[in-house]
């Protein structure tokens, strides 16, 4: 992979990365977006979003942000939607550009330490990672009655190729790239990970409910 033709460095932006940046350069790569100097985020994990908001206030502490919530009765998924809009100045260019508009991973993170590489990965799975439950046919005694499985979906071309070789650099397993056709007539793309390799390498998500299942699944999954 020629890393030159990924994303660049601003020079312009002294912005040095962090723990917080990290998860939010893989939150705004999947359900964030970023419009004029606004980070925009609408979830329906009150978890999910409370921690982007707090990841905000901690980079820009003068921030007046605030969460809100909104119904939605339009969708096919009605659940409640918690809604975050703030003012991000000087970093709204910087993920544009160290992303090349959500089309990349930043250099940054390649080069970055295995921890922030974490927090990144745990972002990019807060937002369109899954973790699946399904109940055996036939379960041997020793797994379970109940079948777990992680994947990523639902994204465009682009960056999932990247992150599919960043999981192996923790030697994550998963299997090939599927490319699908939407009823809207869109392409998307998405794999699935071995579980266990993707306990084992200590990542994770952070919402509960997605975290609780990981919790069982890694007692389980082999």
């Amino acid at each position: 992979m020629d890393l030159e033709t990924i994303s660049r460095q601003d020079c312009t932006l002294k912005i040095v990365l962090n723990k917080e940046l990290s998860y939010l350069l893989g939150v705004y790569l999947t359900d964030g977006s970023i419009t004029d100097k606004n980070f925009n985020l609408q979830v329906i994990d009150k978890d999910f979003a409370e921690l982007v908001l707090e990841y905000w206030k901690k980079i820009i502490p003068t921030t007046k942000a605030y969460l809100r919530e909104r119904n939605d009765n339009t969708s096919w998924n009605k659940q409640k939607r918690y809604v975050i809009k703030i003012g991000i100045g000087q970093y709204a260019n910087f993920f544009r550009e160290m992303t090349n508009n959500k089309n990349h991973i930043p250099l940054c993170l390649w080069d970055a330490n295995n921890g922030l590489k974490r927090w990144f990965i745990a972002g990019v799975m807060d937002g369109d990672g899954w973790i699946s439950k399904t109940e055996r046919k036939s379960p041997p005694s020793e797994v379970g009655k109940f079948q777990y499985r992680i994947g990523i979906g639902g994204v465009a071309e682009g960056w999932i190729h990247e992150f599919r070789q960043l999981l192996s650099e923790f030697n994550v397993k998963s299997n090939k790239i599927e490319r699908y056709l939407t009823k809207n007539g869109k392409w998307f793309c998405r794999f699935n990970v071995r579980p266990k390799t993707f306990f084992d390498a200590n990542l994770f998500f952070t919402i509960k409910r997605k975290q609780d299942r990981c919790t069982i699944a890694s007692t389980t999954a082999r």
